[in-house]
């Protein structure tokens, strides 16, 4: 029965992580993975799925990121001329924009947030 609740407290613990990954950033009004997403394509020229390798994430969630940013105006893609199955992405003004947002207020986001998860779980343990 232990390990059953050890198993409940990891379950919870993986929840609110998962949780807090993927819910809005306050002020930013996208999530760790698309923050994350235009930190990698700021810094280097990159493809939709060499994106999603450095996210570890399937093509099929990548490629949703990417039509969200794009559909915000943050993302833009462009089809390599010498292989029209691969599309590329850069960031558009407004992209580079909400970077240097993302650069300023994603460290204080960050730490607030690993805050509540280890106070969180600490009570759960």
């Amino acid at each position: 029965m232990a390990d059953q609740e050890k198993l409940q407290q990891l379950t919870q613990i993986y929840g609110l992580v998962t949780q807090c990954y993927n819910q809005p950033v306050t002020g930013l009004a996208i999530n760790l993975p698309q923050c994350q997403l235009m930190c990698f394509v700021a810094a280097e020229h990159l493809s939709v799925a060499q994106v999603a390798e450095k996210l570890g994430f399937s093509a099929t969630r990548t490629s949703n990121l990417v039509v969200d940013l794009c559909k915000r105006g943050y993302l833009k893609q462009r089809v390599a001329p010498n292989d029209r199955r691969r599309r590329y992405l850069g960031l558009t003004q407004l992209g580079i924009e909400k970077l240097g947002l993302i650069e300023q207020q994603l460290p204080n986001v960050l730490e607030t947030t690993l805050t509540e998860l280890r106070g969180t779980t600490q009570q759960l343990g």
